[in-house]
């Protein structure tokens, strides 16, 4: 397993928050790395991360199973009021460790060295999310990069011990964790992040199904770019709506907004239409400009997924048209 630069680790950072639907400023590109996270034209909040490698080392000495992060070079430390994330990257894995910082504030030594157990990796890479409690009363915790910002923003809820380590371990069965389980939790603020948690588990997934069924190319236009969405056909709001990778589309920032919007639609045969009414009212308010292009863009019919039981069944078809009300 190969060791990254401090650059790419800071790569990978940034990477993750692209991962978890988030945009970043990089504030400071030095460790500590400071990064303004933010959605839309919302302000965001503020981070600052240090970030090493997690590797075996320590040769035959250490246990096959102990890897550990080694905090090298800068010696940790917060700030009030700012997040302050300290995580370990395994490359091998593809998952982050973050452990809790005030534990580990201020702690310099000849190598000073934090130990993770591999089977928390490996569980977070299997799993999404993976909660370790440490010899020394300290919990650790191990996602992948999808997973960092909601970390980030809920990394002192998940680094509580005693009774709050016990409702925050139900995330180590995230991919199966079910909401008659989560409200079981007493805790409201504990109950709010598990389920906060739980939800952007089955958002990712949905995409990650949806985006590899489609190749990461919009059905309508063929584009991929990395500018691709994973749409719900029937839309989550409705009752008969699933997360099944055949109610799911791949779709462009542009096309998802029209289908949202009910300008373009599919039927049952795959076949790309155009909403009439809806070229109607935008005539009538002289916005239409742009739409020969528009249309010179789209597809005959939609592209489909290359495992025909990901191709979206008539009947969901069907029922996505009713309730988004096709005309």
């Amino acid at each position: 397993m190969s060791r990254l630069s401090s650059k790419q680790l800071f790569l990978k950072i940034l990477q993750a928050v692209d991962n978890s639907g988030w945009q970043a400023l990089v504030l400071d590109a030095t460790k500590p790395f400071q990064l303004r996270l933010f959605q839309s034209d919302e302000k965001g909040f503020d981070i600052r991360a240090y970030i090493w490698n997690c590797t075996h080392g320590g040769g035959s000495a250490r246990a096959s199973n102990e890897y550990r992060v080694q905090l090298t070079g800068v010696v940790p430390s917060s700030i009030p009021g700012q997040i302050t994330l300290l995580l370990g990257w395994h490359d091998g894995y593809g998952v982050f460790v973050g452990f809790d910082i005030r534990r580990h504030e201020g702690q310099a030594s000849n190598s000073p060295s934090i130990q993770i157990k591999e089977e928390t990796l490996q569980n977070a890479h299997t799993h999404a999310f993976a909660i370790h409690h440490r010899q020394n009363g300290e919990i650790a915790v191990a996602f992948r990069p999808e997973f960092l910002v909601e970390y980030a923003l809920n990394a002192a809820s998940l680094h509580e011990s005693g009774e709050a380590a016990a409702d925050m371990s139900l995330l180590n069965t995230v991919d199966t964790l079910q909401e008659d389980t989560i409200i079981t939790i007493t805790n409201q603020e504990r109950q709010t992040v598990v389920s906060q948690i739980a939800r952007k588990f089955r958002a990712s997934d949905f995409r990650r199904r949806v985006l590899g069924a489609y190749g990461h190319r919009c059905a309508v236009c063929g584009v991929q770019l990395e500018l691709i969405d994973a749409a719900h056909i029937i839309p989550v709001a409705a009752t008969t709506s699933t997360d099944e990778t055949r109610n799911g589309i791949a779709l462009c920032k542009l096309h998802h907004a029209a289908y949202d919007r009910n300008l373009i639609s599919f039927n049952e045969r795959y076949r790309i239409e155009v909403n009439r009414e809806e070229v109607s009212r935008l005539t009538s308010a002289n916005r239409v400009q742009g739409l020969e292009k528009f249309r010179e863009h789209l597809l005959s019919a939609i592209l489909l997924p290359n495992d025909r039981r990901d191709y979206p069944p008539p009947e969901i078809i069907t029922e996505a048209r009713r309730v988004r009300r096709w005309a």
